[in-house]
């Protein structure tokens, strides 16, 4: 990345904007070579941004008072794919590293550790002026941005800000991306050990565990596990799914992880459209932009839960480098077997492959 001063970014920022007439934060912050969060920094110099006094889990104490502004919309997003979810922030838990909401549309796990600043940002435009709070990883990515809304309160969406400005910032220092580990060689891998492991998981949660014991990447576990267990689908299975289950209605839950957490979409989904290379859902509360030729890999996987006694199958999207970009699965009751309707979609894209 270069190294320019925060008044030199404004400038090249406000040219920008007047050659482009708009232009996103993040394709900004790519063209000038910089992190996106050294943007917001020099924005400060035109008062369009304050930095918010909330860094690591200290951020645990302005989430918590999400509740009092009503609707928001929190976006959650990857290299390839945006998650935006519009709902109220309920449910809330946190603890030493992390923080969780669990609402009827919010549905979050914040990883606030790793969260190392943060902004609240006003853009403006001829139609609306847009609110935001926004919170950055070490390197500057965005590890959420919270944004209010029609039914938002402004006037406790602002105090809030209000109450968390930092009235004296330091210039931030930025580190560089953690890099994506390399895999064992695939002959290291004692794949008896996997399979026994992954037939005995008590939940779906324990998987991360399982892979971190045996030393394992998530795709590679899935390559090398066994049909029974994972099958590698065309990446069209995503696009055919979506469209499937809007003309059916059947509800499914989509999961994004980001560099500072992981947000849930959990209900059925409506208006499916391509647009420019994205693979869109266009919801009233729910929007899903995929950029789906930079999925690599896709696969159907099917995990055991020894302690409800079904089976959790899901569509895992992941990248070249091995990263996780979506995954599917079915809505479901608790304790409830998964709907028929869904096995049979996925099994049909296995079968396609098989044929």
């Amino acid at each position: 990345m270069t190294t320019r001063s925060a008044e030199e970014l404004l400038i090249e920022l406000n040219r920008m904007k007047e050659e482009q007439g708009s232009i996103r934060a993040r394709a900004a912050a790519e063209e000038l070579g910089v992190p996106e969060a050294a943007l917001l920094e020099a924005r400060e110099r035109d008062g369009s941004v304050r930095r918010l006094s909330v860094s690591g889990m200290d951020v645990a104490g302005l989430i918590e008072r999400m509740p009092e502004v009503g609707d928001v919309m929190v976006l959650t997003r990857n290299d390839h794919c945006v998650h935006e979810k519009t709902g109220t922030f309920e449910n809330m838990r946190f603890n030493t590293h992390m923080g969780s909401a669990f609402g009827k549309e919010i549905d979050l796990r914040m990883f606030m550790a790793q969260w190392k600043t943060g902004f609240y940002v006003i853009d403006e435009s001829p139609k609306i002026n847009r609110h935001s709070l926004q919170f950055f990883d070490k390197s500057g990515a965005a590890a959420i941005k919270i944004y209010a809304v029609g039914g938002t309160d402004m006037d406790r969406f602002v105090s809030l800000a209000r109450d968390f400005t930092n009235l004296t910032p330091e210039v931030l220092q930025f580190e560089e991306p953690d890099v994506v580990k390399a895999d064992a060689p695939d002959e290291s891998i004692d794949v008896q050990d996997l399979r026994s492991r992954w037939s005995k998981l008590g939940n779906g949660h324990q998987f991360n565990r399982m892979l971190a014991e045996l030393g394992i990447g998530r795709r590679q576990a899935l390559r090398l596990v066994g049909s029974d267990f994972a099958n590698s689908v065309p990446v069209s299975a995503v696009e055919n799914m979506l469209n499937d289950v809007a003309a059916s209605g059947l509800p499914i839950m989509c999961f994004v992880r980001g560099p500072g957490g992981i947000q849930v979409h959990s209900g059925p989904v409506q208006r499916i459209k391509r647009v420019a290379g994205w693979l869109n859902i266009l919801d009233p509360r729910f929007n899903l932009h995929l950029k789906d030729e930079a999925i690599d890999s896709c696969y159907a996987v099917s995990k055991a839960s020894t302690e409800k006694g079904h089976n959790i199958t899901s569509l895992d999207c992941f990248a070249a480098d091995g990263t996780v970009i979506c995954q599917f699965f079915p809505v479901r009751e608790e304790g409830a077997d998964e709907p028929e309707a869904w096995l049979s979609l996925i099994n049909g894209y296995i079968e396609g492959v098989a044929a």
